[in-house]
């Protein structure tokens, strides 16, 4: 047991260490955007450099702790699914009307 606490608690300081770096790579961005608007080249080259960074540390994290980050899929969206049973009642209020009965 002993041993699996081992490694659960350097799995949790490589993923604390990966997060400071991710807040650090923030304030880093937040800080060159008054420079990288002034010149499109810098910007594209601040954005490959973090692009980069961001890339390293997921290998990291994947080989380090074996956990894969979700990646975000896009896709055409669907058409709107209406349930045919329900209907729009009264006015914006949404007031539902009472039953006889």
């Amino acid at each position: 047991m002993g041993l699996i606490r081992k490694h659960h608690e350097l799995q949790l300081d490589i993923l604390d260490s990966l997060a400071r770096s991710q807040k650090a790579l923030a304030r880093i961005i937040e800080s060159l955007a008054d420079i990288s608007a002034a010149s499109e080249e810098t910007a594209r080259r601040v954005q490959a450099n973090m692009e980069a960074i961001t890339r390293y540390q997921e290998s990291l994290m994947v080989k380090l702790c074996g956990i894969r980050p979700n990646r975000v899929r896009t896709s055409p969206p669907s058409k709107p699914w209406i349930n045919r049973a329900m209907h729009v009642v009264g006015s914006a209020d949404c007031s539902v009307p009472k039953t006889s009965g």
